[in-house]
């Protein structure tokens, strides 16, 4: 009778150790899945505040509060400047591929509108408004998709 003891302790250490790994497994999963959720708020945000620079700077210079001799090449250089290839890039790596589509149409919607305000369009502001609403209605597309994966 004494073995009944026995295996009924190794049989309850046996199931104590299986929950406790099963618990542990899935505790180190949602931990794992927060930082990857963490990392890719992380990056996202910086590629939505870099092209919300990029777009600052160009509507300033379009309504005329940054028009000195040099407004015309800081239009033209506003998305490197602003960074917003290099964070692009950044969003590549952790990015789903709907995501990374929706940002490569917020950057040619960006080019466009720096296009149209390097033209020195400043006085057609229906031109400006229209590309700086074609960026704004691209950026809420790009933000939603970002938010569906987060």
């Amino acid at each position: 009778m004494e073995w009944i003891g026995l295996a009924s302790t190794a049989l309850g250490a046996l199931v104590g150790l299986a929950a406790t790994f099963v618990l542990d497994r899935e505790r180190w999963r949602r931990e794992s899945d927060q930082r990857r959720r963490d990392d890719r708020r992380a990056v996202y945000t910086s590629f939505l505040a870099a092209t919300a620079e990029a777009s600052e700077i160009l509507i300033n210079i379009a309504r005329g509060h940054d028009a000195d001799a040099s407004a015309s090449s800081r239009a033209q250089t506003v998305i490197r400047d602003s960074r917003v290839l290099t964070r692009r890039l950044e969003l590549s790596l952790i990015a789903e591929q709907a995501v990374m589509e929706q940002a490569n149409r917020l950057v040619d919607r960006l080019r466009d509108y720096r296009h149209v305000v390097g033209q020195g369009l400043a006085g057609d502001m229906e031109a400006v408004d229209q590309a700086r609403m074609a960026y704004n209605d691209q950026r809420d597309q790009l933000v939603e998709v970002m938010r569906k994966t987060l």
